[in-house]
């Protein structure tokens, strides 16, 4: 049962803006459980479908997708074709004055035919069927921006729409999911979440795991998919040379310095003083991935991170492919450089 739970309900609990203080039981806000006694007699309701009542099934089943209701695009261009250039106008001129009376925002609420025809409107649906369909587009973008960095989960939109209390033209949470994207290298330098992560390390779907002899890595608590941030590699950034010399007075086979060139300047991520200055009592978790050539699953990116106090070399790790529960991080410790962002198209 608990295999089930880590493997089926924890990692869609998993909030990236949430800290799950490395706990195994969350709440479905990411947050670690009080009472974990408690919580598992509510698992128990909530799954076992003989004690499930229709009023509980209903509840479960209250956000309802719907699709925009918008005026086919060949019907428009027909009708202003028709009407003439000036009529197209004086139709758009209308219509914007009829947002300027009912604002089309992802949070209100629909104008009725009555406060329509009382604002001095047409009574038909043809301005109300464009602000819906401006509204619905604007609903998707918040979505998507709920779930930029790491691919959404069918719960998570659900719940996200379930939130803000939309019960109608709203985008279907597998659209949302279908429809994202990995972030590009310019939202990514500038991202409040990752910046954050960097400055706290308190980096999600991270655990550490003894291997044996092979000794200690990271593995996936949560599912990844191809293009996700990761975590960075933490440490001081240093010049190349300081790198070097670090290297000839470190005994034994492991050096936890990271060298890359980045517009023409030869840099090292000192990760082998440990802890770092910012993070005294934290494991960072990037030093702890280990290396494989053939099975690497991650891959190191630069970027120039727009701190508060200005800009940071950092090395961000990006996953390659998507990547399962419970596997193990890995990248390639030959790579060459650490220069260019991959973008999925």
């Amino acid at each position: 049962m608990l295999d089930a739970y880590f493997q089926k309900i924890r990692p869609g609990c998993l909030q990236d803006s949430v800290d799950d203080q490395g706990r195994f039981f969350l709440s479905k806000q990411g947050l670690p459980v009080g009472n974990v006694t408690s919580d598992l007699r509510r698992l128990h309701e909530q799954y076992e479908l003989p004690k499930c009542s229709s009023q509980q099934a209903r509840r479960a089943q209250s956000t309802m997708a719907c699709s925009s209701s918008d005026e086919p695009a060949d019907e428009r261009r027909v009708r202003k074709q028709k009407r003439g250039r000036g009529a197209a106008d004086q139709y758009d001129r209308d219509f914007g004055a009829f947002l300027l009376q009912f604002p089309a925002t992802a949070s209100s609420s629909p104008p009725t035919k009555k406060k329509r025809t009382a604002a001095g409107f047409p009574s038909d649906k043809v301005f109300y069927n464009r602000w819906r369909s401006m509204q619905f587009a604007k609903r998707e973008e918040y979505l998507s921006s709920q779930c930029s960095r790491r691919p959404p989960t069918f719960s998570k939109v659900s719940l996200l729409i379930q939130k803000e209390g939309w019960t109608g033209n709203c985008p279907r949470p597998e659209d949302i999911v279908a429809k994202w994207r990995p972030v590009t290298r310019v939202q990514v330098e500038s991202d409040p979440w990752i910046i954050t992560k960097i400055q706290n390390q308190k980096w999600t779907g991270l655990a550490l795991k003894d291997f044996g002899s092979k000794g200690q890595g990271v593995v996936a608590t949560k599912a990844f998919a191809m293009g996700s941030i990761i975590c960075d590699y933490h440490g001081k950034v240093i010049t190349g040379a300081e790198g070097r010399k670090s290297v000839e007075s470190i005994k034994g086979d492991t050096a936890y310095l990271f060298f890359f060139q980045a517009a023409g300047r030869d840099l090292c991520v000192d990760a082998e003083t440990f802890p770092c200055e910012c993070h005294p009592t934290e494991n960072t978790m990037g030093r702890m991935i280990n290396h494989s050539s053939k099975r690497a699953n991650l891959r190191p990116v630069h970027c120039m991170m727009n701190f508060p106090e200005g800009q940071r070399d950092v090395i961000l790790f990006q996953a390659k492919r998507d990547i399962h529960l419970c596997e193990e991080l890995l990248f390639d410790y030959t790579a060459s450089s650490a220069n260019l962002f991959e973008e999925k198209q």
